[in-house]
């Protein structure tokens, strides 16, 4: 038990600091926040999924469970970005939509949303499936950092995770 709170506290530590590093950096480079904001969100993605995996300590057969999920965590994470980025496009025109219209742009996002989740979910259930009752009791709270923080949504580009 010691151990892993060890673990998830270096690799929370090793995401955190690179994070202040990088933040840090880009205070230098003002002509670039869209494209480091995007780096730091990929960045931030690996780590947090680096961490959960090493906090887990999956065995070689909950290892071959691994990949699924991971996959389906990334998608979702490029569902978001790719969505962002097209709501940024469509806002960047100087006509503003109708309430009609956003309420449509939020009903479709929230579809989307729930599909992506879904996918995450499917893929998430055989590991969660395999694993101890020690890893399965970490597991929620792990997979919780995976969730776009609060205002992650809004900053520099506009993209999630």
């Amino acid at each position: 038990m010691r151990k892993l709170v060890l673990t998830s506290l270096t690799a929370v530590a090793l995401a955190g600091s690179a994070f202040a590093f990088n933040a840090f950096a880009a205070g230098d480079a003002p002509d670039e926040p869209r494209k480091q904001g995007m780096e730091d969100r990929g960045f931030m993605l690996d780590a947090k999924l680096a961490g959960m995996k090493a906090a887990l300590k999956l065995t070689p057969d909950q290892e071959k469970l691994w990949g699924p999920f991971e996959l389906a965590v990334r998608d979702a994470a490029k569902a978001r970005r790719d969505a962002m980025h097209e709501r940024r496009e469509r806002m960047s025109d100087d006509e503003r939509p109708s309430p009609i219209e956003r309420l449509n742009e939020l009903s479709d996002h929230l579809a989307k949303a729930s599909s992506e989740l879904k996918l995450v979910t499917d893929a998430a259930k055989p590991l969660y499936d395999g694993l101890d009752e020690t890893q399965k009791r970490h597991f929620g709270p792990l997979l919780m950092t995976l969730r776009p923080q609060r205002g992650e949504h809004h900053h520099g580009d506009g993209d999630a995770q």
